[in-house]
């Protein structure tokens, strides 16, 4: 996604910035005071092999919850990565307009500083790069979601996004999964929707999925940002115990998100956060 905090007609419209392939929001929060030593990165656990085991896959069918937050009272935060592709999006990259939206130096500085991140993916990304997809399933640190498989609008309105038909919405997240399937990893039944955008109808439409919606409540603001010391502030500005942060990783669309990683992760730790993929802040997967 290109991102947001809330672009949902259920509950309160946020103040967003119009982008060409998504949509992006800002808002603060106030810092949850800090302190102590900065524990260890917690290990990675073994992938599951069936849909039915990964974590975020739900039993039943009914209209499922929304998730803003994880836990608390462990001074956890997650950060979590968004990959969008349109139609309009391979378009720029075909005919010269976009070099890459891809952002390969992402991956690096969190394999560097060995953070454990979860990845949410759009089909039509993963099938144009296959090579950045292998490497994010290949790290152990690294969980690998959906974000839907055309990165169409769930709602009627969602910025600049095309609509997805209310009657092919659980066929596309399917076909995300299905996308993602082969590339093996840690998979897991997380789905985030496409700029954030959703509403009852929506949820109800992919209710079929057995998915666990993942919203957020810390927004980088990276989207079509050039000024590395707003997205750094922006982040820890919001940070709290619980927290889940989104950032991106498509190069054209968010050029200095690798750029604001370092202070990111650096400023998070300071204050004695401790930086976990997505299933350990939800408590998704037994303590170690």
């Amino acid at each position: 996604m290109v991102a947001v905090r809330r672009c949902s007609t259920v509950g309160a419209v946020i103040v967003a910035l119009v982008v060409l392939a998504g949509c992006t929001s800002s808002g603060d929060r106030a810092v949850t005071p800090a302190g102590g030593a900065v524990a260890a990165d917690p290990p990675p656990s073994t992938p599951a092999t069936s849909p039915h085991d990964q974590p975020g896959y739900r039993t039943d069918t009914t209209v499922p919850v929304v998730i803003t937050h994880g836990s608390t009272g462990g001074h956890r935060i997650a950060l979590t990565f968004d990959s969008n592709m349109t139609d309009a999006m391979l378009q720029r990259l075909d005919t010269g307009q976009v070099a890459s939206y891809a952002n390969a130096a992402v991956v690096d500085e969190l394999q560097a500083r060995h953070v454990p991140a979860t990845f949410f993916l759009a089909g039509k990304w993963v099938e144009r790069y296959p090579d950045l997809t292998r490497r994010i399933a290949a790290d152990p640190k690294f969980e690998i979601a959906s974000h839907s498989y055309a990165h169409r609008g769930f709602t009627a309105r969602c910025y600049q996004l095309d609509p997805e038909p209310i009657t092919d919405m659980a066929a596309d997240v399917e076909h995300s999964f299905a996308v993602l399937a082969p590339f093996g990893g840690r998979q897991t039944r997380y789905f985030r929707f496409p700029g954030g955008c959703y509403d009852t109808a929506a949820l109800r439409a992919i209710a079929a999925t057995h998915a666990t919606v993942i919203q957020y409540d810390d927004v980088a603001d990276d989207p079509f940002n050039d000024d590395t010391d707003a997205i750094t502030g922006s982040v820890l500005r919001q940070a709290h115990d619980g927290a889940i942060v989104v950032l991106h990783i498509t190069q054209g669309n968010a050029p200095r998100t690798a750029d604001a990683l370092p202070a990111i992760i650096d400023g998070l730790r300071a204050r004695g956060y401790r930086l976990v993929d997505l299933s350990d802040l939800l408590d998704a997967r037994p303590t170690r």
